[in-house]
């Protein structure tokens, strides 16, 4: 393969009769000579070919955070973070080794002062607003009062679908009771749009031996939408009771949408916003509420995530206006070191962290310098 440089700029691609091929790749123009390509499609091409397309449909599935872990992986490279992973599958599959994991991600939210927050009278709207922002992922809890029995099934907090179950599910209704038993073979469902795609009934659980739905009531056991961040008040949690058909039969279930860390920008003015919204039904009672964590936001606080005792970065990013920093790190290649930074405030630093513990949803308070 011959390389191309050109001092007049000209770039050319394609064909030129069997003289050669030009292309470019990442920038860069080369010519190739022409050649027919012999594929006798042994035993043993199929399947590497089987393996390729297996990696392709794997890139597809992850999410653009799971992609840009294995970006940084490439720098300095004249790589792709899309050809790291068919190498790295192409190679693990072929010696019959563990294929590379989906990696890890999750968002870290960055304050100068955090304090818990009840919020009472929650009846007048839904959704509803809460009267402190932005909230920590995963702190906000519904406790009903009053007349209100409401008790609630799951939890949406909505940045990254993450579905909290507070108490085990065992009836087809939920906490309800009201209708027949779980069975092995039944379904938690959800349905919701994110980015202008309409998901329907996207299969979150599916219930085992146990006949149970176990409670995920901490966010780090959470379980997680196949999209995000969820549109607010898109969402439908059902069961799907398959011993009642066909046709199956579908039952809702009480949950409440959590809009944790939401803003808007006027020019270059920030208004956090952080929303709530009952899904079935709202409270009606004034001595309803949910308590949950609201904090103050860092903006433009640094975090950089290299692997352990090197210069090497696997991340680097900053806080938005409500101090929210997403990430993701591949399993394959921990452990990191975490390096959170913020004029002002005292640093982060971390040492040997798995990618789990790198990535976990978590509020972090900066000391003041």
């Amino acid at each position: 393969m011959v390389k191309i440089s050109n001092i007049f700029g000209d770039r050319y691609s394609g064909q030129a009769g069997k003289a050669g091929v030009f292309a470019t790749w990442k920038g860069r123009q080369y010519r190739r000579m022409y050649v027919i390509p012999s594929n006798p499609k042994t035993p043993m091409q199929l399947v590497v070919r089987g393996f390729f397309t297996n990696a392709v449909a794997v890139w597809h599935v992850w999410r653009s955070l799971q992609r840009r872990a294995f970006s940084y992986l490439v720098s300095g490279q004249v790589m792709s973070g899309f050809n790291l992973l068919v190498k790295r599958y192409q190679l693990a599959a072929t010696a019959g080794e563990t294929l590379p994991l989906a990696p890890q991600y999750g968002i870290k939210q960055i304050a100068s002062a955090s304090a818990p927050v009840e919020n009472a009278a929650i009846t007048a709207t839904n959704p509803f607003p809460l009267t402190a922002e932005p909230v920590q992922i995963g702190s906000l809890t519904y406790t009903p009062g009053g007349a209100d029995s409401i008790d609630m099934d799951a939890y949406v907090d909505l940045e990254m679908g993450d579905v909290r179950i507070p108490t085990e599910l065992t009836k087809i209704d939920g906490l309800k009771d009201a209708l027949g038993a779980l069975e092995e073979g039944d379904k938690l469902l959800i349905s919701y749009t994110s980015g202008g795609r309409v998901i329907t009934r996207e299969v979150l659980y599916t219930v085992g031996v146990g006949a149970t739905i176990p409670a995920a009531a901490a966010i780090g056991a959470a379980l997680r939408t196949a999209y995000y961040p969820i549109d607010l008040e898109s969402v439908v949690l059902e069961t799907e009771d398959v011993s009642a058909g066909p046709p199956h039969t579908f039952t809702q279930l009480e949950s409440l949408e959590i809009l944790n860390c939401g803003y808007t920008m006027e020019g270059e003015v920030c208004t956090p916003a952080a929303w709530i919204y009952f899904d079935q039904t709202a409270p009606a009672a004034a001595e309803s509420k949910v308590d949950y964590t609201a904090f103050t936001a860092i903006e433009g606080a640094k975090l950089e995530v290299t692997k352990v005792d090197t210069s090497f970065v696997t991340w680097r990013d900053y806080s938005d206006p409500v101090g929210s920093i997403p990430l993701a790190q591949t399993i394959e290649d921990e452990t990191y070191d975490f390096n959170l930074s913020a004029s002002g405030y005292l640093s982060e630093i971390r040492a040997a962290q798995s990618a789990v513990l790198a990535t976990g949803h978590e509020l972090i308070v900066m000391s003041s310098a």
